[in-house]
Parts: structure tokens; C-alpha cells; sequence
């Protein structure tokens, strides 16, 4: 059995500019909503069960936390608060045991949907929850 310890997510995500900003140094956490097709339901009067049928799209999304840090630039707060109102896709490149070669890739395109700041006594500040729709399909390989 091939077990992964969560211990080396790599992310890259377009900025405003548009340039290609890594924040895997700041991730501390990913969460993936990779659904595929969504399901609709076609039952019928006189139907024993329920009847499903594909609606063909794709519906992804994904979610981040991260350590703030107001680097300009290069750090997460100024690449996520540069989309917040933007009017343009932005790319991304998600491993989530790392980048080597070989290893799972997702990437696409995708908006950001929320970028909450979380803010306690006694803990670093925080961008948790960030989350992210993506635009289209999302890709699966390797790098």
C-alpha cells in the first residue's frame, strides 16, 4: 500500500500580472472537491427507484488555508487579494504530495471565490478557508 504523508502539497497559482506565483511555502492545509459529472434526477410516475441521468458537466472546486504574509507581490495575501476582483481566469497547478516527477498533477483554471482572514490571540494570523471554482474541467496527470 502506497501511503503519502501530507507533508508536501505544491501549489502555484496566476496572479493579476498574470504571473505565476508559488505558494506552497505558506499552504498549511488543501481540501478538494473533485465531483466530476452532477447527477440529475429523471424518475417517472410508476418508477420501484430513482432514475438518474449525467448532466455532462463538471463542477470542482478547492480550498486552501495559508500564513498571511503581506510580502508585496509574492506572498498569499497580495496573489489572492490581486483576484479578488478579478475579471479573468487564473491558472493553477495543485500537487498534493508534492511536485516529482511522476506525481499526481491537477491543474486548470479557476476564480476565487472567498478570501477570508482569520485572526486569533495567541496564533499566527491566518488565510484559512480560501476557496476556489474552477473555470471548466480540471486536469488530471503527472508532472
Amino acid at each position: 500500500m502506497g501511503l503519502e504523508a501530507g507533508k508536501d502539497c505544491f501549489f502555484t497559482l496566476e496572479d493579476s500580472i498574470p504571473t505565476v506565483r508559488n505558494l506552497t511555502g505558506y499552504v498549511l492545509a488543501f481540501r478538494g472537491n473533485f465531483t466530476g459529472h452532477k447527477l440529475i434526477d429523471v424518475t417517472v410516475m410508476g418508477s420501484t427507484g430513482h432514475l438518474w441521468a449525467s448532466d455532462e458537466l463538471e463542477d470542482n472546486s478547492f480550498e486552501f488555508d495559508f500564513l498571511f504574509d503581506p510580502i508585496a507581490t509574492t506572498g498569499p495575501w497580495a496573489v489572492l487579494e490581486s483576484l479578488r476582483d478579478e475579471t479573468e481566469v487564473a491558472a493553477f497547478v495543485i500537487g498534493p504530495y508534492g511536485n516529482t516527477g511522476g506525481y499526481l498533477e491537477i491543474s486548470g483554471n479557476c476564480w476565487l471565490e472567498n478570501l477570508p482572514i482569520e485572526v486569533s490571540l495567541g496564533d499566527m494570523v491566518k488565510l484559512s478557508g480560501c476557496s476556489f471554482k474552477v473555470h471548466g474541467a480540471a486536469a488530471f496527470g503527472t508532472f
